[in-house]
């Protein structure tokens, strides 16, 4: 399912050296610094000169350094701020980025603010505001909740073009880095991060510590780009509602990219939703991810997601504009944490927490995460699709006695009255999750709980391995084909050191006939699968767990060991 909203950029041809030269119809080149050439001494006024030039998209250019007591209003046009330019004058080049400093304190007039930025658009009217080679900071939003570094309201499209937001505070509200709230009706607005973009250590006392979206859609470039260390009651990184968009994945140019390093959403804090908050039927859909070391104080370490909301994490695209990632760990739910500890004494959902939300999660490895429950995921009367998913060395709390609530990596729960949910598990690998005594001691945790069909949640499971407990009423076998439980240490490749990728002389190798299997995706290293591979088939060509031996790899050692 593609979630993302696409509009063309603008072109802007530049004539290099000239402060007011031609870009296209009707538009102008504006400099700003103390440079001799430069047509403005502030910002605000050479904004205010592109607005008196007429609709055309002007380029305002803003010399190098830092820019103090910025609170710039765009107003019903569009624009293209750049920063980091030597000077205004024939032969500036832009060789670094201009700093747009916020005031320090809250502006105390309820209907004012001190964001760094404000951008509007009149109701029917669509704009582009484009920012390249910018950084923003020290922003504060008013004391009606607007966002701190940027606040656009209306069909407003805000691209960030290498562009650092970062140490912005909504003390009173919601966007502490970025705030976007689209109009009732109509188009959207929309904020683009491409490459080279990060915002980061910003703060709101609502939702969206990095960004808000009310709305609105992000559309955010699978590499170079992150949010990170941010802060918000709900939502670190980012909260979005009302029907909001996030789109992950292949966004600005170039459309078509592999060797792309990932986006990345790590290291945010919150009470709900440590990494992400989603509700209001919010869509998220994320390509090459790493969603990491977030913190939520009670659920949802990575991510959050209720209110209908719908949740994909992936790597295969449905198109060929991907903007792929190579190497380990291109998609990752790992290091998250949801409580006071790790484990503490309360949190639950350390990876992901969906309650009311539908969610598909593919060639994702979710590791090292932690709670005192479902310290990998945990879902409440939703449905959920995993294929080609390791979930391996994620702690989880021990207790004495009978509390066994929450007590397994993986939790299906479900309330009185809930209408039934389902569950498919497919190509998914569990080993080596724990519950961790207050000694320091471990033992090892259920990898879900119980498999079964009722009245509350329907399940079909395949080719999937466990080397944890795994819980299931009646034969497993009834519930899908090529399952392998109690999967010891030696079918994987190295558990010792997290590589679970099949051992070639173990027992998960050409396992399975493709017949009777149905999948969609590549394995989480971009692996085609049921190869088959040159040893004896077990019972077909296709490998069982979140991985496939790939067609080379190892080749040697399979022939050294006399299996063909």
């Amino acid at each position: 399912m593609h979630l993302s909203v696409f509009l063309p950029s603008s072109r802007l041809v530049v004539c290099c050296g000239l402060s007011l030269a031609a870009t296209q119809a009707g538009a102008a080149v504006f400099t700003v610094g103390g440079y001799p050439g430069c047509t403005h001494s502030t910002i605000q006024a050479a904004i205010d000169a592109a607005a008196a030039n007429g609709a055309a998209e002007d380029e305002i250019r803003i010399t190098v350094g830092g820019q103090p007591n910025q609170r710039l209003k765009v107003s019903g046009q569009s624009l293209l701020l750049s920063g980091g330019w030597s000077g205004c004058g024939d032969g500036a080049t832009q060789d670094g980025r201009s700093t747009l400093i916020g005031y320090a304190v809250v502006n105390t007039n309820p209907f004012g603010s001190n964001t760094v930025l404000r951008i509007s658009a009149p109701v029917g009217a669509v704009q582009t505001v484009t920012l390249r080679n910018l950084d923003i900071r020290d922003g504060n939003g008013s004391l009606v909740g607007k966002g701190g570094g940027i606040d656009a309201e209306g069909a407003v499209r805000v691209v960030l073009q290498d562009v650092g937001v970062f140490s912005n505070k909504s003390p009173a509200g919601n966007g502490g880095g970025i705030a976007m709230h689209g109009p009732a009706s109509g188009f959207g607005g929309i904020l683009e991060l491409h490459a080279d973009t990060r915002i980061h250590g910003n703060q709101a006392s609502g939702k969206g510590g990095g960004v808000f979206l009310e709305r609105a859609t992000l559309r955010m470039r699978a590499d170079r780009t992150g949010i990170d260390g941010n802060d918000a009651a709900q939502g670190g990184g980012i909260a979005a509602t009302a029907g909001s968009s996030v789109y992950i994945g292949s966004v600005g140019e170039p459309e078509i990219q592999l060797d792309a390093s990932g986006a990345a959403i790590v290291g945010n804090a919150a009470d709900i939703g440590g990494g992400v908050h989603l509700d209001g039927n919010a869509l998220f859909e994320a390509y090459e991810l790493r969603l990491s070391y977030n913190h939520a104080s009670a659920n949802g370490g990575g991510l959050y997601a209720t209110g209908g909301a719908q949740v994909s994490i992936g790597r295969d695209y449905p198109s060929a504009f991907a903007v792929q990632c190579q190497g380990d760990g291109c998609s990752r739910i790992q290091g998250n944490q949801a409580g006071n500890g790790c484990p503490g004494t309360g949190g639950d959902g350390g990876g992901l927490y969906l309650d009311g939300a539908r969610a598909f999660l593919s060639q994702v490895e979710i590791l090292d995460n932690c709670a005192w429950g479902s310290p990998a995921l945990e879902i409440w009367r939703s449905s959920l699709n995993m294929e080609g998913v390791l979930v391996a060395r994620n702690r989880l709390r021990w207790r004495d006695g009978n509390n066994n609530t929450a007590r397994q990596a993986v939790t299906f729960a479900s309330r009185v009255g809930d209408p039934q949910a389902t569950a498919s598990l497919a190509f998914a690998t569990f080993a080596d999750n724990v519950e961790a005594k207050p000694d320091g001691s471990t033992i090892p945790a259920d990898a879900v709980s119980q498999i079964r069909n009722d009245d509350q949640w329907r399940f079909t499971v395949q080719a999937m391995a466990s080397a944890d407990p795994f819980p299931v009423s009646g034969v497993l076998e009834t519930y899908g084909k090529c399952n392998r439980l109690f999967v010891p240490a030696s079918d994987f490749l190295d558990a010792a050191n997290g590589d679970y990728r099949p051992n070639p002389q173990g027992h998960l190798v050409d396992t399975c006939a493709a017949a009777d299997l149905t999948y969609e995706s590549r394995d989480p290293r971009l692996v085609t699968r049921c190869i088959d591979h040159p040893r004896p088939d077990l019972r077909g060509s296709c490998d069982i767990g979140a991985y496939e031996l790939p067609p080379t790899v190892l080749s040697d050692r399979i022939f050294a060991d006399g299996f063909d």
